[in-house]
């Protein structure tokens, strides 16, 4: 005669087994949902007077809080991303050749993308002034 009756043993053994693949399944779901909204992003164009776009200029991005600098450049349409960024307020500063520096105060917001689109004008990348100068002997006699 065959009995159908499980043992003990067996029964807490799956009951364990599925309790733990749960749970890993929940925990690893709750991870992914933190890391996934806790960033944003800046994304911006850079253009000239005209409003053509502006290739290669040089694009920094400083938290305020914490100094952490971002470099990168844009790309051929003119566009530069700066990647996963904690919120708060950032600024960034555009250097390009034939072009006046820029700088352009940003806020960051959990899962969002801020704006960071600037026209650059035209002049010099930075302009250093020197003066040297030596005071001239004048003769009293």
């Amino acid at each position: 005669m065959v009995s159908n009756f499980r043992s003990p043993s067996r029964c807490m053994v799956r009951f364990s087994v599925l309790s733990l693949t749960a749970a890993m399944v929940f925990l690893s779901a709750t991870v992914y949902a933190q890391t996934s909204v806790s960033t944003g992003t800046i994304l911006g164009t850079v253009t000239d007077p005209s409003g053509a776009v502006v290739t290669n200029a040089k694009v920094v991005i400083t938290n305020k809080a914490t100094g952490q600098v971002i470099s990168t450049t844009t790309g051929s349409s003119g566009t530069y991303t700066s990647g996963s960024l904690i919120p708060g307020e950032y600024l960034i500063k555009i250097e390009a050749k034939g072009f006046k520096s820029t700088v352009l105060p940003v806020t960051v917001q959990v899962s969002g993308t801020a704006p960071g689109n600037v026209r650059l004008e035209l002049g010099q990348e930075s302009q250093i002034v020197e003066v040297q100068g030596s005071a001239e002997q004048v003769n009293t006699e």
